[in-house]
């Protein structure tokens, strides 16, 4: 339908959306003194008024009233974007439940790798419960389009809370860290390796508490890895906390590959950046095989000395140089765990449709057509179709038919570790503003640049590939030649 020009129009189209029912929107028009010749501002105030979510005005506004459901859920809010798809907060329709929905674009599911990679995400996040990881439900699909279904947490991820407020102190970041660490030895008790810890990836929400989540690239240590070696994965995870051994040989990485990600991870709390610069993903690469990482006083002198050298040696080249399990980092941080410091501040996490005091959190929806209409199932107002732009934000198409300091030295540990408060039933998952340079990149043969979710900019394609090719190559010569001059 054409954008509405009239007040009148715009209900029509919440009508035919069905995200009111009509008698509460009859009641509502009927009670409110609302603008008649203006949709924009019956819109913003339908929006204060806590009935619709920025995602449903700017639909409307669009003259899109479909594709606001989802199997048993209402698509509320756009609040994440990744590699293998956009995550909504939604709604179960009958049990009011609040959720986080990943979305596995159609045009990846079609691919059986991508589905595979899609579904044993959600295979190994149902086995898993634990207060530092977040929980999924239920994974399901309707018509080409897979999704998932998760605790929704009311947070901010590590990424976007240092950079919109700056770096950590010492005692916050190394409580954030050991929480953290706690997950990731939940996870290495049952022999999996997550394989992608980075800032957007781990969240805060507002009780303090710590989850790490997207086990899109999870593996078992118990099974092959047949999944990635079939699909020519030459180099999976995120370059700027990529493990050294990692780059080398992605599926025979341990839990020690992990403590290194969570390393470079505590090193961002602490100085606002990753552990070296570039622009180019084959110079990180290079830099995580041979360069020291600065030292993290040379950029923050306030931090305490014994956390700094945690951090180093999380960081160190050889994996046998690290702690060896998360049960270690726990050891090294359990310090900083007695005093915890205060949650987050309102200030600091965003909210969204429904939740917290701040502004609802804005998203970028195209209307753009994703695919030549069809029917789908189920009741409600309409389908909807997923794509991926390599450029810009993630698109929403529809398609017609049903709705388818302190000190140097930390204090004394106590003899048992404090467990981090369990996450009460209404918590939920934020991961706002995500950009696609903090995305995990999967570089196979016939890419050129890594791949969020589709090709893109050809013309760099074979240039990208030889680079990285290269730069393995150099990085295999110059452990040859220290092996030599060790052996000499």
């Amino acid at each position: 339908m054409p954008a509405p020009t009239t007040a009148d129009e715009l209900v029509t189209l919440v009508r035919k959306s069905k995200l009111l029912n009509p008698a509460e929107l009859d009641e509502y028009l009927s009670t409110r003194q609302v603008p008649l010749d203006d949709p924009a501002a019956l819109c913003a105030r339908m929006r204060a008024d806590g009935l619709l979510g920025a995602f449903h005005v700017e639909q409307l506004l669009r003259g899109k009233y479909r594709g606001f459901f989802l199997g048993k859920h209402k698509l509320l809010d756009r609040i994440g974007l990744g590699g293998m798809g956009q995550v909504f907060l939604a709604e179960h329709v009958n049990m009011r439940r609040r959720v986080a929905i990943k979305v596995l674009p159609p045009d990846r599911a079609q691919n059986e790798f991508s589905r595979e990679r899609f579904l044993r995400e959600a295979r190994a996040a149902g086995q898993l419960d634990h207060p530092n990881l977040v929980r999924a439900f239920d994974v399901d699909s309707e018509g080409d389009v897979y999704f998932l279904v998760m605790e929704f947490v009311d947070g901010v991820s590590f990424h976007d809370l240092v950079t919109r407020h700056g770096p950590l102190d010492g005692p916050r970041a190394a409580y954030y860290l050991w929480q953290a660490a706690h997950g990731l030895a939940y996870m290495c008790e049952r022999g999996l390796v997550h394989r992608d810890v980075k800032p957007a990836n781990l969240l805060v929400d507002r009780a303090g508490v710590v989850k790490l989540l997207d086990l899109g690239l999870v593996r078992s240590q118990a099974e092959s890895d047949d999944l990635t070696r079939n699909e020519g994965v030459k180099i999976l995870g995120t370059a700027d906390y990529l493990a050294p051994e990692q780059a080398l040989e992605c599926s025979a990485v341990d839990v020690r590959a992990d403590i290194y990600s969570l390393g470079a991870t505590g090193y961002f709390l602490l100085t606002g950046k990753p552990p070296f610069d570039g622009s180019k993903v084959a110079q990180k690469l290079i830099a995580h095989q041979v360069q020291r990482v600065p030292a993290v006083r040379q950029l923050r002198p306030d931090v305490p000395a014994a956390l700094a050298a945690v951090i180093e040696r999380m960081l160190a080249k050889k994996a046998a140089e690290r702690y060896q399990t998360p049960g270690e980092v726990i050891a090294a941080l359990d310090a900083w765990a007695i005093d915890p410091p205060p949650p987050p501040t309102d200030h600091e996490i965003p909210a969204v449709f429904g939740c917290g005091s701040a502004a609802a959190t804005s998203v970028n929806i195209s209307s753009a057509m994703t695919r030549t209409p069809r029917p789908g199932s189920g009741p409600g107002s309409g389908g909807m179709g997923v794509r991926y732009s390599h450029e810009g934000p993630l698109k929403l198409g529809h398609r017609s038919g049903p709705r388818p300091p302190i000190g140097d030295e930390p204090p004394r540990p106590r003899s048992a570790p404090i467990l981090p408060p369990i996450l009460p039933a209404a918590a939920t998952h934020a991961n706002v503003g995500r950009s696609a340079s903090q995305m995990s990149w999967v570089v196979m043969p016939n890419q050129t640049e890594p791949q969020a979710a589709r090709p893109g900019r050809p013309a760099q394609r074979a240039w990208i590939a030889v680079a990285v090719s290269l730069a393995l190559a150099l990085i295999a010569c110059v452990v040859a030649l220290l092996t030599g001059a060790a052996s000499h």
